[in-house]
């Protein structure tokens, strides 16, 4: 008997939290062969060799690790069709052909999910002119803008079979109905909430959490070739001092909730707070408050109608006119209508009050926006996604179409 598969496209190398939050397991209990084509050693080969220098790759035996272009290419054109590809590339001119021979073979299904505020970057006169006085930087950020202009019309010419999307912010504009078909689900994070949303019920700590996302050391700045936000040296001890500031005015303990991509065991400088990794769900659940950046994390503290604390340090702020981290910052707190408190500056705020009140409205309205649409089923999104696809003629009359043959 003719067996089901899909085929993941990723560009990241492939872990074992991909795996779940990919939900390969779910696809292979509902008898369903998965395979895992990896793009990421020839797309960007520093940054392969960076993130598996210390650990191996996810040891999944279908994964697959392409070395170059044309061996991706031709593995594609020798599959037997139907194949439901879960399209997880960018716009790059490799990743557009191997998306065109992808489509020849099955359906296209590409995950569109804004689960923050997108701080859009704003034309800045005074940044043009500092950028002119240092020629280096120009180009380099003259090359990167006219990629991003190429990769975004790319990105608006895309027309998959199906769009899975989360919040309603996330439903494109320019869908063509007539190719692509929208699937209404919710972002990975909310699996966890369905799974976990009924554990640890009476267990809320007299602490606070810290979201961590890795500042200075994230592997995407290598990926991005980019300069960190922040320096270590200065972001630990600032972030500690502001915490327990924040801890002793509220009579909170503080816990820091490792971000998925860290590794703080090989690093000098790091959080003289308790780091605790794979629990930042339960960490959330059992604080009173939560505190951060602009952690995707965040939508648990919202969904469970938690008490945040946005915060920032000089350094971010500094850097305003060189990135939008600052920027997200501020429009993520705005987004539920807080303010945001300087880490750098903590010894000037005597009242944190008004920091710590919950706008309702603002945070379902947030939901609504970027986690899920309330009228889309309440199940895991990879048993909705599949549901959907199995009962979709597109695939179903090619799938019976190539048993007969």
């Amino acid at each position: 008997m003719k067996k089901k598969v899909v085929i993941y496209l990723v560009r990241s190398s492939f872990n074992e939290r991909y795996f779940d939050r990919f939900g390969i397991n779910i696809w292979i209990n509902r008898g369903w062969r998965v395979k895992v084509y990896d793009i990421t050693k020839f797309l960007n080969n520093k940054f392969w060799h960076y993130i598996n220098k210390d650990k191996a790759t996810f040891d999944f035996k279908n994964l697959k690790i392409f070395e170059n272009i044309d061996e991706i290419l031709r593995e594609i054109k020798q599959l037997d069709s139907p194949v439901v590809f879960i399209d997880l590339l960018n716009f790059s001119s490799s990743e557009m052909k191997i998306r065109k021979i992808a489509k020849t073979k099955g359906i296209l299904v590409k995950l569109k999910m804004h689960p923050l505020p997108q701080y859009i970057k704003k034309k800045n006169i005074y940044r043009v002119l500092s950028l002119l006085s240092r020629p280096n930087t120009f180009f380099k950020k003259l090359v990167n803008f006219i990629k991003e202009k190429v990769e975004s019309h790319r990105a608006k010419s895309l027309h998959p079979d199906f769009f899975v999307v989360g919040g309603r912010l996330s439903i494109p504009n320019n869908i063509n109905k007539k190719k692509t078909s929208i699937i209404f689900s919710h972002n990975y994070d909310y699996d966890t909430f369905i799974s976990e949303k009924d554990k640890y019920l009476n267990n809320v700590e007299n602490s606070m959490v810290f979201l961590d996302e890795y500042c200075p050391y994230h592997p995407d700045y290598f990926r991005e070739n980019i300069k960190p936000y922040v320096t270590a040296n200065d972001y630990f001890s600032t972030i500690d001092y502001g915490l327990e500031q924040i801890a002793k005015t509220l009579k909170l303990e503080i816990k820091i909730a490792a971000h998925p991509s860290s590794d703080y065991k090989s690093k000098k400088f790091k959080y003289k707070n308790q780091i605790i990794e794979n629990k930042t769900f339960k960490l959330i659940k059992e604080s009173k408050i939560v505190v951060a950046h602009s952690s995707t994390s965040l939508q648990w503290a919202i969904l469970m109608k938690k008490p945040i604390i946005f915060v920032t340090t000089n350094e971010i702020e500094n850097r305003k006119y060189e990135n939008s981290y600052a920027e997200s910052i501020n429009l993520f707190a705005k987004t539920l209508g807080k303010e945001v408190i300087n880490l750098s500056n903590i010894h000037t705020y005597d009242n944190l009050d008004k920091y710590l009140f919950i706008n309702n409205q603002r945070y379902e309205k947030f939901i609504e926006n970027y986690v899920k649409i309330s009228s889309s089923p309440n199940k895991l999104m990879w048993e909705n996604i599949i549901d959907i696809i199995e009962n979709s003629k597109k695939y179903f009359n090619n799938f019976n179409k190539s048993k007969k043959t």
